[in-house]
């Protein structure tokens, strides 16, 4: 058997592997995503997984992308180095991310030659044991083969999936063999493993990390109407009702889930919705209710493109405007973005302290990109993630909207205490009684605007690494696509500026951008609406690099968008 793999001059350089797997929704490609990702981290590799799909049950063509590596990942790559069409919608789905030199495998009834096509009998191979859905496992077999890695890790991450199906072992192990036979190719060469390492680490998805994240908020209710991406978040907190005692009700539309979110706060509960843009659209009213009545409320706002129902499966980072100015009326809130699996944990946390803390909204902007990708992270110490309660016992002589020097007034939950607890939509007095008294009107608008000023003390300055003079600034999921963009272009000019808290923003917070003399924004979206908030900041922004095609960045091509934009600096 001859095999080749592509020479690295050095041992120690950091090598990957991208793997893209097509094929119609119904074919499998998520469970082969599953299964070779618990399979390569077991062989002790880092491992890094995202996803595109088409927004239907069945047919159309999806992909996975499964990156292996001897470094921690943490962005996708447009070119890969290996393709698997499971189907032949997939050969062309595919095309625009092939190299001269990407590997394809293909059924041996649709093989492809203009590339480096290896054809195989997936469908055949699959049928002799009764079902063409067994192509995913055949061809899980065939990658570990071709790579002789161990088969037996892969069988074990088969079982976990497949408990109660013996047969998926076998249909792998025909993979396998039909892997080790395969002659004449020139494979990219594998990472050095570190078992020892990777075994300290666990695989998660963003919508995972932020589940946890609300968790250790303290999180006991939420309510939500589904829609895509944010849909996980209520499937995860489902999944957690055994462990925890949470209030879970799948509401009749997002309206009412946001009003149940406040009624939950009302009464003592640490309450949150998830929605995504078209979904947040609808609780405009509900929002500015949370703001006249000083109720506080997490949502979680996972992004995809609009206008409209859009691209709804796929990514964008098009809402920040939308959750900035959604509501009648001037209130605080506050708008968190986090851009990895540790801030996930850590902002959704936040998120609950500072609802509670200023009976304000709090906005935790995800996408679909973040959601549903794959990463890995460390062990969490979730004891450290201190549950502050900011509520009291009531007297006689309550006053519901006291008016305090910070204006943040006492709260306390109905029943608990001798005193009335009053809350309307409309203006009212310290009591919480009606009023349209144009004094007292002046006196709560005053008040809960001071709430702002307090807030600004709590601003999480962005994170800042590199001494370069131009300053690569993003918000959210865009961190670790960045960053590996950046270590691709290795200019010493250059610095990445991330910020996960967006609003509001303060002049100490953004002071930090003073020692750059270029501003380059990298968003996600069509409008640069982190760059106009900047602006209003007075922060120069000299370039702007945006995308809104429905996918996240990818570090090979932005590493591209960057070069290019340093031209127009000179």
């Amino acid at each position: 058997m001859k095999r080749f793999e592509k020479d690295f001059s050095e041992s120690t350089h950091q090598v990957s592997i991208s793997i893209l797997i097509g094929g119609a929704a119904g074919l499998g490609v998520g469970t082969l995503e599953k299964i070779l990702s618990d399979a390569f981290k077991s062989s002790g590799y880092y491992v890094f997984c995202t996803k595109e799909f088409m927004s239907r049950v069945r047919g159309g063509s999806n992909t996975t992308l499964i990156r292996i590596a001897n470094f921690a990942l943490q962005a996708p790559c447009w070119e890969v180095d290996i393709a698997v069409a499971l189907d032949a919608l997939a050969v062309e789905h595919m095309k625009d991310r092939y190299t001269k030199s990407t590997l394809l495998f293909v059924d041996e009834s649709f093989s492809e030659k203009d590339f480096s096509t290896i054809s195989v009998a997936m469908k055949e191979s699959a049928k002799k044991f009764g079902s063409a859905r067994y192509v995913n496992t055949y061809m899980a077999g065939v990658l570990f083969g071709v790579f002789q890695l161990e088969k037996i890790t892969l069988l074990r991450s088969i079982e976990k999936y497949f408990q109660d199906e013996e047969i998926n072992k076998e249909v792998a192990e025909l993979g396998y063999e039909t892997g080790q036979k395969i002659e004449n190719i020139t494979l990219p060469k594998l990472p050095n493993i570190d078992i020892k390492e990777v075994q300290k680490l666990h695989l998660m998805d963003g919508t995972t990390a932020c589940g946890f994240g609300f968790l250790a908020g303290g999180c006991n209710m939420i309510t939500a109407y589904p829609m895509s991406p944010s849909t996980g978040v209520l499937n995860f907190m489902a999944s957690m009702t055994k462990e925890f005692d949470i209030s879970l009700e799948q509401s009749e539309d997002e309206i009412a889930s946001l009003m149940m979110t406040l009624g939950g706060w009302y009464g003592g509960a640490r309450a949150m919705t998830s929605t995504s843009g078209g979904g947040f659209a609808l609780m405009g009213e509900a929002l500015s209710l949370s703001g006249m009545t000083e109720t506080p409320a997490v949502i979680y706002l996972a992004q995809r493109p609009g206008p409209a129902t859009g691209l709804p499966t796929r990514s964008e980072q098009g809402d920040l405007n939308l959750a900035l100015y959604s509501g009648h009326g001037p209130f605080p809130r506050v708008l968190l973005a986090p851009g990895s699996l540790e801030e996930c944990i850590n902002y959704g946390y936040l998120a609950f302290e500072l609802a509670d803390k200023y009976q304000i909204p709090v906005i935790v902007l995800s996408d679909q990109y973040l959601a549903d990708t794959i990463m890995m992270i460390g062990d969490i110490d979730f004891s450290s993630y201190e549950q502050r309660r900011y509520t009291l016992k009531s007297a006689e002589d309550y006053e519901r909207y006291a008016d305090t020097a910070n204006g943040i007034s006492p709260r306390a939950i109905p029943g608990f205490g001798k005193g009335l607890i009053c809350a309307v939509g409309d203006e009212h007095d310290e009591r919480g009684q009606i009023t349209e008294e144009y004094k007292m009107r002046e006196q709560m608008v005053s008040k809960r605007r001071r709430k702002s000023d307090a807030l600004l003390k709590e601003v999480i300055a962005p994170i800042c690494k590199g001494d370069g003079e131009i300053a690569i600034i993003g918000w959210g999921s865009s961190r670790g696509v960045i960053a590996e963009a950046l270590e691709r272009l290795d200019d010493k000019r250059l610095s990445h500026v991330h910020f996960a808290w967006i609003h509001p923003l303060s002049f100490e917070q953004l002071r930090v951008l003073d020692k750059y003399k270029y501003k380059i924004v990298v968003e996600n979206n069509a409008d640069a609406a982190f760059a106009d908030q900047l602006k209003l900041h007075d922060v120069d922004v000299n370039v702007k690099i945006l995308q809104s095609n429905g996918f996240s960045f990818f570090a090979d091509q932005l590493e591209g968008m960057i070069e290019e934009s340093l031209k127009e600096l000179s």
